[in-house]
Parts: C-alpha cells; structure tokens; sequence
C-alpha cells in the first residue's frame, strides 16, 4: 500500500513538473520537423572513443555528423558539417610547429564546435594544440540529445583527457556554458593531471534553476521544452526537456564533486558578462571566491552600466561599444569576436529574437535594417533604433590578451613540479617533468 501511495506521488509530482515546463515556452506556429526532432544518430557513443589519435576520433565524429545530419541548407551541408565537427587548429607561425601543451575546448548546450574555434585560435597562438570537441547528441538533429546523456559527455571529456595526457606535460580545459561545468568537474577531480582550467558564461549556476530542477522527473512526460525551428546552422534552436536534465544532472555533480575534491588548487579562469541572463553571474563569482585558491585564478567581468570592485585577480572589460552599437553582452556574444565571420558585426547571422517571445514589429525591424544596435534579452530599444541580441564582443581582443597571459603562465608554472594530491579514493598521480617548449620562449617576446 506504502508502495503504491509513493508511485502515485511521484507519478502526480512528475506530471506537475511536466506541465511546469512544457508552459515555460508554449506553443510554436512553426515546429521543427518530425525526423529533426527524432533521435538517429550518436547511438553508439562509446565507439568513436577507441581511436588512439584525435585525428582519429575527429574524423570518426565527422562521419557520425555527415551521415545523421539534417542540414540548414543542403547547399551549404558539407561546409556546415565542417564547421560544426570536432577539429584540431593550426599551431600559431611563432611556435614553428613545436606546441607546449594541448587545450580541450566543450561548447555549451544545443551548440557545436564551431562556437569555440576563435578561442581556440587563440590559444594556438600561443602553442597549444587546441582540441575543439563536439559532444555526444550535438551537431547532427535535436532528436539525439533525447537519447544522449550525462555519461556520453563525461567519458568523451576523459578519454580526450587521457588521450592528452599520454601526449603531452601542459593540459589545459576550456568549456562554455554547459561545458565550462563538464570540464571544471573533471579538473577538480584530476588535478594532478590538469594544468588550468576556463570557464566562459559557465553554467555553474542557472538563471533557471527553479524549474531545471524539475526537468528529471519532468522529461518522461514533456519531452520538449521547445520545437522550435532552428535559425542558426551552427546551434539547435529545438530543446528537449532530457537536455535540460542532464546539464542539471551535470551541475549537481559538480556541486557534489567540489565537496568531495575542492578547493580547486590549479589556476581557474571565469570570464562573464555580468548581464548575462541565462546564468547567474553573482551566484557563479561566489562560487569561484570560494573554491580559486590558485594565486594565478583570474576573474573577468564583462560589465555595461554596473561597477565592481577589482583587485589583483578580478579585472573588469567593457562589455559595450558606442562605436560598435552594443549595448550588453549576452550568454553567447562573450567568446566571439567582432571579425567572427557568422556571429560578427558583419556576420552571416543576426539574431532578432525570431525565436523568441519578441514582438513582430520589433523581429522585421531588425532583420530589414541595413544596421542595428544590440543588446539583451531585456534592452529596450530606443524609438527609429533596430535592435537585436548580442552575438560578439567588442572587447574580444582584450580578452584573447587575458586568455594568453593566464595560459602562457601554466607553461611557466609548470617548470616546477608538482605536488601529489591523493584523494579518499585512492587516486593520485605522480609529478611530471615539465617540457617548456616554444610558448614559454614566446611569452618572453610576446610581454
């Protein structure tokens, strides 16, 4: 009796959650297709992962991608397969094909590699094999995040760590948003084998969290949050309601994770906008206050209007622009560059809200004008100004100077060795000689 009155309770709360989330978006006059909302591809995650180089593994996904895709454009299908699969970027010419380290770049939720690539870049710049990853369910339809879960982006983001490891002294993580929580977990829980650690817009904490929490139980009942039709070859716009609760199983691992293997004692960058609307910036800082106890953490806030105390660790960077018409940086405009040939200022894609709970006038406005001004989800465009949400960073090129600086100074910490950090567990990991290479001898010219 106690049995079935615990199933009716969880069958009446599962129910509620879904009714909670599937009215968090409504509903669409436009839906995405039935085969895009259906799951195909990234069944068997676990065989893209036996390949020994990531050469490899990149072209096993690449394969993947090409063969469940559904295209934007099917006049453009092979290019955006390209841009959206895993790739390895050209070392910098000053490092003369020798490179010091390998950095790991996660994209965020519902996004592809193609989002990390600038950041990428500029850690090749300074000798880093950078390593930019596609993660399980992405990059193909929506349908397969239905399928995919938090275990397929855990064991992609070890065996790309284990895979740079065995290849070379210096590993440095980098995630946005979902995956700027994937990768801080697992450097917390592999210090020893972690150089570094940046979390872009990271999704420590959400501006959600009130109803993610719900989207476990909720999933079962209301398998999409949103059917959207997709505006963005490089991003899915349709969401299932199981690809909200895996980045909230995700976060709660992590919170769970720091406990246990915090504080985080290698050097940690978070840098934000601090009206960003997806996360919580001031929850997110918090978090980093108390768990970077690295003297080389740095925090960077992208700020408009507001003001915040700095100190040796925290700087401040304008996060808008007179000159470039931008008003505040939103979730997805911190990593991209104002020369970003699709997000930029005279990108390929404007996002005018089309998707989102924005007023028609106010959608054609900003799809007809030959200029616009933009802001976030919440700016009021002023009358005669078109506006649309911000999809680059005016002050890209500071922050790609902070992004060297931080990751030039892994290389030269690394000169000494470090120490052994045994866990409860039992895992721990010798010190490993360190190999300076070119970086080391180009941050000397460089600053």
């Amino acid at each position: 009796m106690k049995r079935r009155i615990s199933i009716f309770w969880i069958t009446l709360v599962s129910i509620a959650a879904a009714v909670l989330l599937s009215g968090c978006i409504g509903s669409r006059a436009v839906e995405a297709s039935s085969a895009y909302l259906s799951p195909a591809g990234w069944q068997d995650n676990d065989a893209l992962l036996e390949h020994d180089s990531f050469d490899a593994y990149a072209t096993a996904v690449r394969n993947e991608v090409r063969r469940f895709r559904i295209p934007f454009s099917l006049e453009q299908a092979e290019r955006e397969i390209e841009l959206n699969s895993p790739i390895e970027l050209q070392l910098g010419e000053g490092c003369k094909g020798q490179a010091s380290g390998i950095a790991i770049l996660v994209h965020g939720l519902s996004d592809t590699a193609f989002s990390l690539r600038e950041i990428g870049s500029v850690l090749a710049d300074v000798c880093y094999k950078s390593r930019v990853v596609l993660l399980p369910g992405h990059g193909t339809r929506a349908g397969d995040l239905l399928t995919t879960r938090l275990h397929d982006w855990q064991n992609t983001l070890d065996y790309l760590i284990n895979q740079a490891v065995s290849e070379t002294e210096t590993v440095l993580l980098v995630g946005f948003s979902l995956g700027g929580v994937l990768t801080l977990d697992a450097a917390v829980q592999r210090q020893n084998d972690i150089d570094g650690v940046i979390g872009i817009s990271p999704a420590y904490h959400l501006s959600s969290a009130r109803i993610a929490r719900w989207a476990n139980l909720a999933a079962p009942f209301a398998r999409w949050v949103d059917r959207g039709v997709a505006d963005d070859p490089m991003r899915y716009e349709a969401m299932p309601t199981r690809g909200v609760a895996e980045t909230w199983s995700a976060i709660k691992e992590l919170e769970r994770n720091l406990k246990k293997y915090g504080p985080v004692n290698i050097p940690w960058m978070l840098a934000q906008s601090m009206d960003d609307a997806v996360v919580q910036p001031e929850q997110n800082e918090a978090l980093w206050d108390a768990h970077a106890l690295n003297p080389n953490s740095q925090l960077l806030r992208f700020i408009s209007s507001q003001s915040f105390p700095e100190d040796s660790r925290k700087l401040n960077l304008p996060g808008s622009s007179d000159s470039d018409r931008v008003i505040a940086l939103t979730h997805l405009a911190v990593h991209q560059s104002r020369e970003n040939p699709h997000y930029g200022i005279a990108g390929l894609y404007r996002n005018c809200g089309g998707n989102m709970p924005r007023d028609n006038d106010g959608v054609n406005q900003c799809e007809q004008a030959e200029s616009v001004w933009y802001g976030v989800w919440d700016t009021e465009p002023q009358p005669g100004r078109a506006m649309a949400f911000s999809t680059f960073n005016p002050s890209f090129d500071q922050f790609a100077a902070e992004l060297k600086k931080f990751s030039l100074k892994l290389i030269q910490t690394s000169l000494s060795k470090k120490p052994i950090i045994e866990y409860e567990d039992g895992y721990k990991k010798k010190p490993r000689t360190k190999n300076v290479g070119a970086a080391f001898w180009l941050h000397h010219a460089m600053y």
